[in-house]
């Protein structure tokens, strides 16, 4: 019975597959759920294509649920594909490396390293009990996006250095008639965007014991993120977040400042945005200047299979997708860092946080919620957040607090080490 419930996801996933390359003999596929980037992940497989003679072809499933459970019947059925995406995180270590079937990385990396092509800590998300078992994707930080036509509007002349400063300009833009943030409860998942960046700006050690159980959702820390994010609702300082057109509203100008991950960039170019005019960035100061230097970063896994590692086109193809030019191509048509350094930046914005990143040695990385959270928790857990920017009230800022501390609590009952 269970055998024949994997296979039935497997052709239930199948059947969603969109945006598939021609593939050939000797090509390698690429599977991955992010559809929005086929072009562009076909480019930089055109471009491996013509430099090694092995083409990677895209193969995008759609939506993200279904591609994991295609993923992970194929995995259980022993037809574990050669190549494919995922998450980093509790998911990555548990959903992938601990069945067995992902090849270890340890000398591909080793030759990445060697090379100063990369930093280890763009390898740290794929490191495993002292092995690596994927290369970068894109390996992301998480800034604020703005637009200088709109705080020009404002009378804004530059971006804030301090939290005073951005909530001074928040005010400022509403005098305005602009909309300081754009947010969103789009697509089920972001509602954690607001809350990991103000953990991080407000007491970073405490976030990073939400992952551990040491901090708990009810406490103090959390609760003073609720209420900061709460006052922020009540001065109108967010676009509604029903819209399901996050990009789409910021490229518009319905909201002057759009929390999110550097990938976004290249989706904000397509709506018409232009870096330079419309469209820079800056890191988010922190509440409490003790928090330190920090940024929330985001990193997304490509593995190989055991078999998959075993075969020469595969690993020539996954080589040329951490190679210098194939990190231009890639950065070049999606706006997004790979951690290549060697590789042109894709863009202004992504030169600036590296150079501020590289000037203050103390800026630390602190991993993305969606991955740092245990993966049972992340659905219930991310509803909850979204019910409170639905309803920000401290009504109901204490229910999803004592919702998802219940949910943790419970978890970490069972799980501590």
């Amino acid at each position: 019975m269970k055998s024949s419930l994997y296979w039935t996801l497997l052709v239930a996933a199948a059947a969603t597959v969109t945006g598939v390359g021609a593939a050939c003999a000797g090509d390698v596929i690429l599977n991955h759920d992010k559809n929005f980037w086929s072009p562009q992940l076909q480019a930089v497989g055109d471009l491996c294509g013509t430099k090694t003679g092995v083409k990677i072809v895209q193969q995008a499933y759609s939506p993200p649920d279904q591609y994991k459970a295609f993923i992970q019947s194929s995995i259980a059925s022993g037809s574990t594909p050669d190549m494919f995406t995922w998450w980093s995180g509790a998911t990555f270590r548990d959903d992938l490396v601990a069945t067995g079937q992902i090849a270890q990385l340890d000398d591909v990396w080793a030759d990445m390293l060697k090379s100063g092509d990369f930093k280890e800590e763009s390898g740290a998300p794929f490191k495993i009990e002292g092995h690596y078992y994927a290369v970068p994707l894109h390996f992301n930080r998480w800034v604020m996006f703005y637009n200088p036509e709109l705080f020009q509007k404002a009378g804004i002349t530059a971006a804030p250095k301090t939290w005073d400063e951005l909530m001074g300009d928040a005010d400022k833009l509403k005098k305005a008639g602009i909309t300081p943030f754009v947010t969103t409860t789009q697509d089920g998942w972001r509602g954690f965007i607001w809350f990991e960046e103000l953990m991080i700006r407000t007491n970073p050690k405490a976030y990073l014991g939400l992952f551990d159980g040491t901090t708990h959702y009810d406490g103090p820390e959390v609760r003073k993120v609720f209420q900061i994010w709460g006052d922020m609702f009540a001065k109108g300082y967010f676009t509604d977040p029903r819209s399901n057109q996050e990009i789409q509203d910021f490229a518009a100008g319905k909201g002057a400042m759009d929390l999110m991950g550097e990938w976004a960039m290249g989706l904000m170019k397509d709506s018409g945005m232009k870096i330079g005019k419309d469209l820079d960035g800056f890191i988010t100061p922190d509440v409490d200047p003790a928090a330190g230097p920090g940024l929330i970063f985001e990193a997304s896994p490509l593995v190989v299979s055991v078999a998959g590692k075993g075969k020469p086109d595969v690993m020539t193809a996954l080589k040329c997708w951490i190679s210098t030019d194939a990190a231009a191509k890639w950065g070049e048509v999606s706006g997004n860092f790979m951690g290549n350094v060697k590789a042109t930046p894709p863009n202004a914005v992504v030169s600036k946080v590296s150079d501020a990143i590289a000037a203050d040695k103390s800026t630390q990385l602190y991993p993305r919620w969606w991955e740092a959270v245990p993966a049972e928790l992340q659905g219930e857990s991310v509803a909850a957040l979204n019910s409170f920017m639905l309803n920000p009230t401290p009504a109901t800022a204490d229910k999803v607090m004592s919702d998802i501390e219940a949910l943790h609590k419970q978890y970490w009952a069972s799980h501590k080490k």
